[in-house]
């Protein structure tokens, strides 16, 4: 039987992610570059040849859906559409904080704190923030959203982290070096090796989370949304 071929891409930031998982194995890369589009094919390419396999033998495309950027997300999420319906490929998708509350969950220091609770912070744009709460106690195979994403200014967010209680912190150092500062004093929070988005987790995240839409996740209202609110 052939090898299942599971190729994952992130173009939520400013670093393009890719991985191919095949044969048990788990290819990857990534590259910081303002123009994704121009560099994706290359990329997938190379980490699919690194695995044997080419774009036509991909089984299943695992995309990040957001938040980020409006073009930015538009880059995953097209090619994963297209390989769907020319070469009959499934596509999973997550977010990023399904992404990151997976890593969270998995790492042994997480393990080690006796908590139950992961709160994912992602920088937005300028002073504004994006969290997230999941339930991660005994018996839980996965972590479990508590509710949806907020988008706060980084006082409010302050306040909210100040206020939340039992919740071990995960967030994206890579993107904000500073993202850990909104956290209040001897919060337990992840080491910097998965203070990131490991591209291996794109896929093992969205596969977990069986969710098939391409809709993105944008969270941040457009201008003209505000102004008319």
């Amino acid at each position: 039987m052939a090898q299942k071929v599971n190729l994952g891409l992130c173009t939520s930031g400013s670093r393009l992610k890719v991985a191919v998982a095949a044969g048990g194995k788990v290819f990857q890369a990534q590259k910081k570059i303002f123009n994704q589009e121009q560099a994706l094919f290359g990329l997938a390419g190379r980490e699919l040849a690194r695995a044997g396999a080419d774009l036509g033998s991909v089984d299943a495309v695992c995309a990040v859906r957001g938040p980020g950027r409006f073009t930015g997300i538009r880059i995953s999420l097209t090619p994963a559409g297209a390989l769907k319906a020319m070469a009959g490929a499934e596509v999973y998708t997550a977010t990023l904080f399904e992404v990151l509350a997976l890593q969270a969950f998995e790492h042994k220091t997480f393990g080690r704190s006796g908590l139950r609770r992961i709160a994912v912070l992602l920088h937005a744009f300028k002073d504004e923030y994006f969290c997230q709460f999941f339930a991660a106690g005994k018996g839980l195979k996965l972590p479990k959203p508590e509710g949806g994403p907020v988008w706060l200014k980084a006082e409010e967010l302050k306040k909210l982290l100040a206020a939340e209680t039992g919740y071990y912190a995960i967030g994206d150092s890579e993107e904000d070096p500073a993202v850990y500062g909104l956290l209040p004093a001897g919060r337990p929070a992840a080491p910097k090796a998965v203070s990131k988005v490991v591209p291996g987790y794109i896929i093992k995240a969205a596969l977990a989370s069986k969710n098939k839409t391409l809709k993105p996740l944008y969270l941040k209202p457009a201008k003209y949304e505000l102004e008319n609110k």
